[in-house]
């Protein structure tokens, strides 16, 4: 059926008609046309007859057609992100993994769905439990039957100086209690992840990745068994910290370790060692880490597996002779990297010198830069020496190591004293030699027998994916500082960020595998475009989806995601909340 406007003419004026018409085949079986209904005059319809008569037709429509007044728009909120994570989380199994592992409590609701909730918040917006409210104000989050999760605010009187937490105590209790649940699980559910991973991408798992960082706290008192003074990597040096251990299998974080802050990162070696055989089954692999993070003892504890060191080579006898024992016959790699393998001197141990056009011209900028910084302190105590402002030899030696420390001229320059009032500087030849034998180069020892030495580097270099890793572990924790107090509750809060990385890591690998040029991070940018409106159409209520943007449908197509609705978005539970 369809509209049309029939025109007769009458006494020269024309006059325009409204009816509707079906098409349909005669007995002949030829096609032919009928009136169905005639609504009249257009002139006698325009006077709002016509909208009268649709919405009276409207209510037997399968549709709902409203008009544009009757629409009241509840919210809008950011669904994209949420969507995104609900599939990596359950590419990865987590849903059933966390379910099976951590049995429903009583009053807690499932906790597979509420850390979903905790994992998802870290991904997208990281925050506290307590900002977690706020987030959930501006997100559509729900379960898997389409039970949104709403924030509970206290009431006004409520609030005051000595109770300033606005969200409700009963909701913060149920967070905590999942933190607590997952924490208690922690272990099996990285042992089941890691089968996961195995399976999913078919890892040959032959190659184990391990570092180590800090994260810091708000305040400076050791509390606890984890919180204490050490080196920090970034945040003030006052506030106490924990250290984190991250092994990762094939760029995916397998298990993380949380030890007391002023621990030695060489200190952590062996319980990670041990941990990799009897919780993963890992029995011969070959361990990558950089030469800091291993003692004699913790060789020791290697014998059974092969691994590849990044060594320090700098204050080094052995690095230096190494590095005088280099040839002409380097090993191309690579465009402006080679390799060379040179006698260790110990039984059992390969010594590969990596040798990098870029990362020489980059450390030679840097020693020129420090060098002229160097020399222009050094004139200044020259001059002060010369206008006879410092005249003793001891007081010269002070100046002129304060002037040496300051912009490390130590590598470069000497000096001397012949007697008071008299000093003189100059470039150290010798100083110089083993600067720039050691510019652009740097040493790798491995018990790995039969690893060429280009593949030695190669394996070495996806070290530097752990620590990419970390920044984004860091991204996701916003764990500087943190503030929660118990030490199982600090480990649950890292254990989060962890299971945040890993599905930041499987969204990647997707991205890759689908040759989208975005990152993971901008990926999850431009699905934000993507919201949900929940409209009242007159007492019935409708869930609308935008339509995604230009990037945000390669994210979505690279992901297989195809159903942008959200999970039980029909009518019967439509005002529904999760427990």
């Amino acid at each position: 059926m369809f509209p049309r406007v029939s025109r007769s003419k009458s006494g020269g004026k024309v006059y325009e008609y409204l009816r509707v018409v079906e098409n349909y085949r005669n007995e002949k079986g030829k096609k032919s046309q009928r009136v169905i209904a005639n609504l009249g005059r257009l002139e006698d319809l325009r006077n709002g007859k016509l909208d009268e008569l649709v919405g009276k037709l409207r209510k037997f429509c399968m549709k709902h057609w409203v008009c544009g007044e009757e629409v009241e728009d509840d919210e809008s909120l950011r669904w994209g992100p949420i969507l995104v994570a609900r599939r990596l989380w359950e590419e990865m199994g987590l849903d059933e993994i966390v379910r099976r592992l951590c049995a429903r409590r009583k009053g807690n609701g499932d906790v597979a769905e509420r850390a979903f909730v905790l994992v998802a918040n870290r991904l997208t917006e990281p925050g506290s439990e307590h900002g977690l409210a706020w987030w959930l104000e501006s997100h559509w989050v729900c379960d898997s039957k389409g039970r949104r999760f709403v924030p509970q605010w206290r009431s006004v009187e409520e609030v005051t100086e000595e109770r300033r937490v606005k969200v409700e105590w009963g909701q913060l209790e149920r967070w905590y209690r999942t933190l607590d649940a997952l924490y208690a699980q922690k272990k099996e559910i990285e042992r089941e992840l890691y089968l996961k991973l195995r399976d999913l991408l078919s890892l040959k798992v032959d190659m184990v990745f391990y570092d180590v960082t800090s994260l810091s706290f708000a305040g400076t008192r050791d509390k606890g068994e984890l919180k204490r003074h050490g080196y920090p990597r970034g945040g003030s040096p006052r506030n106490v910290q924990v250290l984190l251990g991250l092994v990762m299998v094939g760029g995916f974080p397998i298990a993380g370790h949380v030890f007391r802050g002023n621990v030695a990162d060489k200190a952590t070696v062996q319980e990670v060692i041990s941990d990799i055989e009897q919780r993963f089954g890992i029995q011969e692999v070959t361990f990558v880490a950089d030469q800091g993070m291993v003692s004699p003892q913790n060789l020791l504890s290697l014998v059974p597996h092969r691994y590849i060191l990044g060594h320090k080579g700098r204050r080094d006898s052995e690095a230096r002779r190494w590095l005088e024992g280099l040839t002409d016959r380097w090993r191309e790699c690579s465009e402006g990297v080679r390799v060379q393998e040179v006698q260790s001197g110990q039984e059992g141990v390969r010594v590969l010198v990596v040798d990098s056009d870029e990362r020489r011209d980059y450390e030679e900028s840097l020693r020129n830069k420090s060098m002229q910084r160097a020399e222009e302190c050094l004139k200044k105590v020259a001059q002060a020496v010369q206008k006879g402002r410092v005249k003793s030899r001891e007081k010269i030696a002070v100046w002129a190591e304060r002037a040496l420390r300051k912009n490390k001229g130590y590598r470069y320059f000497s000096y001397r004293i012949p007697s008071d009032g008299e000093f003189d500087y100059f470039l150290d030849e010798k100083k110089m030699r083993a600067e720039t034998l050691r510019e652009g180069r740097y040493i790798l020892t491995t018990n790995h027998a039969f690893l060429s030495p280009e593949e030695g580097l190669s394996h070495y270099k996806d070290l530097s994916d752990i620590e990419a890793g970390f920044r984004e572990l860091k991204d996701v924790i916003q764990g500087r500082p943190i503030y929660h107090q118990r030490d199982d509750r600090i480990c649950a809060h890292i254990f989060i960020a962890q299971l945040a990385l890993l599905l930041l890591r499987r969204l990647r690998h997707r991205l890759r595998e689908k040759r989208v040029p975005l990152s993971p991070s901008a990926a999850i940018a431009a699905v934000k475009s993507i919201g949900v409106a929940e409209l009242d159409l007159k007492g019935h209520k409708e869930v609308l989806v935008s339509r995604p943007k230009p990037h945000a449908r390669e994210v979505l197509t690279a992901l297989g995601i195809t159903n942008l609705q959200p999970p039980g978005s029909e009518r019967h539970n439509k005002h529904a909340t999760a427990p």
